[in-house]
């Protein structure tokens, strides 16, 4: 909450208000909500088919064995973002609870079984980035630094990640390896073999792309001229930017680090940074408010099942 308070202070005073106003009142509105509504529900439902293999990839051996239904995962993904405004694993952490008793498993065990997908988005948006950074090594010029530090910590999470994957699945009877299958923390992600993991990730990647087309489509919205080509990069180092938690659903971390990104994007002899503010403004507030309005119709059934459950524990 600091962090959020501190960023958003910072655009403030940095901006020219009367400028993104008016950048904000020039944008396409009619464009501007099918944009945001339209990739909104088509996000929920991605999100929701990756979750239901997911669980049965990691989870369908164990409990009730009978794969979780698509409604039954909308549904608790839907009531999820109410807790993903404060943070994505505030938001993991409330659908391993209820997964964990639809599948009669451990609350740690399920919380590790959805912590997965973090796991193959972080190895997917990795992957991504350095992709990208090799395919266009000129696209951070001027940014030598974080493009540095981009390929050094992306390149050793996509390294370590398969390969402790690699090693779990492997056939080594080694005591410690044995021990640390074994562990409920654990035991969902040396569920996972390679093929199927790299399944996840290629599935993932088109999760990203839902994003690089929303921002595409509300960045023509706002009269900017987007580059397909940047934006393929620049959405998953974003996208990484977002998930710390240093504010509340990436208000702040994002917008700034967007001001230097999207500069180039920025068209007609206006000012850059009021019409980046605007732009980055409008698609965070209104991602969250479509997705409280997503969460609305499912949230009644849900609280009254954590009510009966808990009463039932």
């Amino acid at each position: 909450m600091v962090g959020t308070v501190v960023l958003i202070g910072y655009l403030f005073w940095s901006t020219d208000l009367a400028a993104a106003y008016a950048a904000l009142m020039g944008a396409n509105l009619l464009a501007t909500l099918a944009t945001l509504v339209g990739f909104t529900l088509a996000v929920w439902l991605f999100d929701s088919i990756c979750l239901v293999w997911l669980i049965d990839v990691t989870l369908g051996h164990r409990g009730e064995q009978h794969p979780m239904p698509l409604r039954q995962v909308a549904a608790i993904k839907a009531a999820s973002y109410i807790l993903n405004i404060v943070n994505y694993n505030a938001a993991t952490l409330g659908m391993g609870w209820l997964v964990s008793r639809r599948k009669k498993v451990g609350v740690v065990e399920s919380v590790a079984a959805l912590a997965v997908l973090s796991y193959i988005d972080l190895v997917a948006l990795s992957a991504l980035v350095v992709a990208g950074l090799w395919l266009a090594p000129d696209i951070l010029l001027g940014h030598e630094l974080l493009e540095q530090r981009l390929e050094t910590i992306c390149t050793t999470i996509f390294c370590l990640a398969l390969g402790c994957l690699i090693l779990l699945q492997s056939g080594l009877r080694v005591g410690f390896l044995d021990r640390l299958r074994g562990l409920a923390l654990l035991r969902p992600v040396a569920a996972i073999s390679p093929p199927t993991m790299m399944l996840g990730v290629v599935m993932r990647m088109g999760f990203v792309l839902l994003y690089v087309a929303a921002n595409y489509c509300l960045m023509l919205a706002f009269g900017m001229r987007p580059d397909l080509y940047l934006l393929l990069v620049f959405i998953p180092i974003l996208t990484v930017v977002g998930v710390v938690p240093l504010s509340i659903s990436g208000l702040g971390t994002t917008q700034i680090l967007m001001r230097t990104l999207y500069a180039p994007m920025v068209v007609g002899g206006v000012e850059v940074v009021p019409v980046i503010d605007a732009y980055s403004t409008v698609m965070i507030l209104g991602f969250i408010l479509v997705r409280l309005l997503v969460a609305a119709p499912y949230l009644p059934a849900v609280l009254a099942e954590i009510r009966q459950r808990q009463g039932s524990d």
